[in-house]
């Protein structure tokens, strides 16, 4: 390869990843005129400022609500999330809803960093990530997928310890899928790493009950058990979802829905049993998309860690993978499956540490 070939190879990433930056920032601009602009964010909002007024966390009705089809402003997460947020919330609302936007979008270019993968990679995950259908989704509508990745994204470059416990330990509470970590750590024998979540979890906890009491805590769980099958429900693209739009009736539906759950964890126990650690940290992140009761377009944005895995390892072309975020929504469900499969090719596994990708850990404990 020449010079100016290799200048054209370095800088591209560069460039892609500030062209990312401002279609973000014009984005911005554009999604304050959308109808869907902080839709989701308007109930974290809401249920932060009950925080900060000491009123009652969950609205009365929520579960009827959830049951009519009425989902504005309901806020159906656990209490430490809505105490995370209160910060925002001594904002306006107009103001907390654009310090929202720019907050995930400095967390969005943080979890790009933080990859344990090459600097071309990294560089590229962004400015895909940028005009990808899931983030842009995600920043408008104001929910946590973009947060989520960022932390999963954290977890990843911490591989282990009672740091990485404690941010798996806070993605369970944003999205309970990624317990599944939980079946990754007993194949790899990890029982540290377990043991570290579950404390901190119960430290996360404790944190909110002062502020929160017991009641909340109650209610929330009484919102959990009394919620009709979310994964049937509207706007969503579960495999349970897709066999019941297909006519396949309930029977066969439940049978999707707990084929893609069991297929899930045989992955990722599989991964963490036979493949490199962070080929198996990348499968049990992307098993979260099918061991979840519901698939929204925005999970997606989780399809940024493979890209960046599969960047390094495979071709510079899987760096586009996000894009199938702009696919319809009755294939979401299937690219999940394919991607775990290719996941989970030899080829993909790196098991000699002088072959690993650079900022990349040694594949430690592989059997």
């Amino acid at each position: 390869m020449n010079r100016w070939a290799r200048v054209v190879r370095d800088t591209l990433p560069l460039i892609g990843a500030a062209m990312g930056l401002v279609i973000l920032f014009v984005a911005a601009v554009a999604f304050q005129d959308s109808e869907g602009f902080a839709y989701d964010f308007a109930a974290y909002d809401s249920a932060a400022r009950r925080v900060l007024a000491g009123e009652p966390l969950y609205l009365p009705g929520t579960s009827a609500a959830y049951s009519l089809g009425e989902f504005e402003g309901l806020y159906l997460y656990p209490p430490p999330v809505a105490l995370a947020l209160t910060p925002l919330a001594l904002l306006s609302t107009d103001a907390a809803a654009i310090a929202w936007y720019a907050f995930r979008v400095v967390l969005l270019a943080a979890g790009c960093a933080l990859l344990p993968v090459t600097w071309a990679a990294r560089m590229v995950t962004f400015a895909v990530a940028a005009v990808s259908f899931p983030v842009l989704f995600d920043l408008n509508l104001g929910n946590i997928s973009v947060v989520i990745y960022a932390l999963t994204a954290l977890a990843w470059r911490l591989a282990d310890g009672p740091a990485a416990a404690t941010v798996h330990a806070a993605l369970v509470f944003l999205r309970i899928p990624f317990g599944v970590f939980g079946f990754l750590w007993l194949a790899q024998r990890r029982w540290r790493m377990v043991a570290h979540a579950i404390v901190a979890g119960l430290v996360i906890i404790a944190i909110a009950l002062p502020v929160v009491g017991l009641d909340g805590y109650r209610e929330y769980l009484s919102i959990l058990t009394t919620l009709p099958d979310v994964s049937a429900g509207e706007h969503n693209f579960s495999l349970k979802s897709m066999a019941l739009d297909a006519g396949l009736g309930v029977a066969i539906a439940n049978l999707a829905l707990l084929g893609g759950v069991l297929l899930g964890v045989l992955a990722v126990v599989f991964a963490g049993l036979r493949r490199d650690r962070d080929t198996a940290f990348v499968v049990a992140s992307v098993a979260t998309l099918l061991t979840a009761p519901f698939l929204h377009p925005h999970y997606l944005v989780i399809l940024l860690l493979p890209a960046a895995l599969l960047f390094d390892r495979l071709s510079p072309a899987a760096g586009a993978l996000p894009l199938v975020g702009w696919l319809p929504g009755s294939i979401l469900p299937l690219v999940s499956v394919v991607l775990l499969a290719i996941l989970l090719m030899p080829a993909v596994s790196r098991r000699d540490p002088q072959r690993l990708v650079a900022g990349s850990r040694p594949a430690a404990g592989v059997t």
